[in-house]
């Protein structure tokens, strides 16, 4: 049962506005696709200048496109949990400590459920489950664990996993943790099909709504040869299957302890970007099989990431210990051309803005809960200052590191940050630690802290931070979860419970940790 704090949204409702006598316009179907770990700049459709997403950039013809979309979290947790309730991180509780979204909140799904959509989630990412309640309001829930998929999901994942230097590690971890741990992330086809199935013999006569989350941008990265050689040089493909970036040498990187060489780093980018194709075609499948039913007219299509992910830069891998532009600014896409024009969106949007233009594309009414951070994406703000909370950071890995290396200072990453961004300035501020200033305008990669040239411009953006987080209360009790040891398993297969560092560094003495750039 939904807790008392539920009665605040009010009473559902189809909100139909309409003439006397009119007949309403039907509401549309709505699919809902996060490309999980998805930095905006690696994409073509931002400007990049490998055409890692062609089919996107063919798509985002027909739809309005964000420019500037931050992310409330710079992880899964938060950042799923915002854009299914509408809430800030620390408002809606679920991060780091409490992987979990409380039972109280009424989410999108169970909002659109209640007004008569027929609902559909498959999810590649264990977070995103109902082992820790983020699928509620979902009819059918699917994953590539599921024993209906788990056959053809190992078969997916073999057929990606050549015997190579790169694949040391999964093959380790398959072996140990048995395949069906380890697909729970590759075998994004499945969902696809999963949801035609399903469509086939759903109800014509009522919409739906369909979300999707896909993994194959997320560590680690295993896209099929074919698309490494559409992106890269054959010296190229073949050094991304002779490098291994294994966790503990990831984590001892990002503090400092164990150093990639150059063209390491670089690899690592030519196999993520090759994922990212992956990840286009997979979307390019999903949204042709719409139109080839007859369904695209009337569908809302809404792309989006949940988050980014650090390639080096920021001497920092992975998705911890951040609010860089590179966790935190993601693509942005939404086709409806009967509401939104095609086009390029410059004004400031955020990922919670998702949870309120659905429903109101549904004519269903949104809830008015906590700081109403969250805004339609039909009537974006001119300015907006925008949050971005990791103020919990990653336990398990601080845990190793002052367990290995002791002598060594790992405050800044204890510490958590918040960011502010409010154009073309950006705050990011450590609790209890150091504020840090950008300007985005002539810096959009963080690489100058221009703090101490600009303290009056800090001052006031701290202002607004305080003024933000003095005015959010939480609705979770925040109290940990128990996890099933199977559970447990699925997320040490993609890296969020692998908590070990590196023991020693490569040259068997420990390295100073380098000058931090935030870029």
């Amino acid at each position: 049962m939904k807790r008392s704090f539920v009665c605040a949204f009010g009473a559902l409702s189809l909100c139909v506005v309409a003439a006397c006598g009119d007949e309403p316009a039907p509401r549309p179907n709505i699919v809902f696709v996060v490309w999980d770990t998805v930095r905006a700049d690696h994409t073509s459709l931002y400007g990049y200048a490998r055409k890692t997403t062609p089919f996107l950039d063919e798509f985002a013809k027909n739809a309005r496109v964000y420019d500037d979309c931050i992310s409330a979290g710079s992880w899964t947790v938060p950042s799923h949990a915002s854009m299914f309730t509408g809430l800030l991180p620390g408002e809606h509780g679920a991060q780091h400590g409490h992987e979990y979204l409380d039972d109280g909140f009424v989410t999108l799904a169970e909002r659109l459920r209640d007004s008569g959509y027929q609902t559909f989630a498959w999810a590649a990412n264990p977070h995103v489950s109902s082992e820790e309640n983020f699928l509620q309001g979902f009819e059918v829930e699917q994953h590539p664990w599921d024993e209906a998929s788990l056959e053809r999901a190992i078969a997916i994942f073999k057929a990606k996993l050549p015997d190579s230097t790169a694949t040391n590690e999964m093959r380790e971890r398959a072996d140990k943790r048995g395949e069906s741990r380890w697909v729970v992330k590759a075998a994004g086809e499945l969902g696809r099909e999963g949801f035609l199935a399903w469509e086939a013999q759903r109800d014509k006569s009522r919409p739906f709504f369909a979300f999707f989350n896909y993994m194959e941008a997320h560590r680690p990265l295993i896209p099929p040869r074919k698309f490494r050689e559409q992106l890269l040089t054959p010296a190229q493909v073949e050094a991304t299957y002779a490098t291994e970036f294994t966790w503990p040498e990831t984590w001892a990187y990002c503090f400092g302890v164990h150093e990639y060489e150059h063209g390491e780093l670089d690899v690592l980018r030519d196999v993520y970007d090759a994922a990212l194709l992956e990840l286009d075609a997979l979307f390019a499948e999903l949204v042709r099989s719409l139109e080839e039913r007859g369904l695209a007219d009337n569908t809302v299509i809404v792309l989006i990431a949940d988050h980014g992910v650090h390639l080096g830069d920021g001497h920092l891998i992975d998705h911890q210990y951040s609010v860089a532009q590179a966790l935190v600014h993601v693509p942005l896409g939404v086709r409806y051309p009967a509401k939104f024009a095609p086009g390029r969106e410059t004004r400031p949007v955020m990922n919670v803005d998702v949870f309120p233009t659905l429903l109101e594309l549904a004519q269903t009414d949104a809830p008015k809960l906590g700081v109403g951070a969250a805004r339609s994406l039909l009537d974006p703000k001119e300015r907006r200052p925008r949050l971005t909370d990791y103020s919990k950071p990653f336990p398990r890995v601080l845990e190793s590191m002052r367990k290995s290396y002791p002598e060594r200072d790992i405050a800044r990453f204890e510490r958590g940050a918040w960011s502010l961004v409010d154009r073309p300035w950006k705050l990011v501020q450590e609790p209890g630690g150091p504020s840090h200033l950008y300007d985005l305008a002539g810096d959009p990669h963080e690489e100058r802290d221009v703090a101490a040239e600009q303290p009056a411009v800090v001052q006031r953006m701290k202002q607004g931070l305080d003024s933000l987080l003095g005015s959010v209360q939480p609705f979770s009790d925040g109290k940990p979860v128990p996890r099933s040891k199977e559970h447990e398993q699925r997320l040490g297969a993609t890296g969020y419970a692998d908590g070990t560092v590196k023991p020693k560094p490569t040259d068997g003495a420990p390295k100073e940790a380098p000058p931090r750039d935030e870029r």
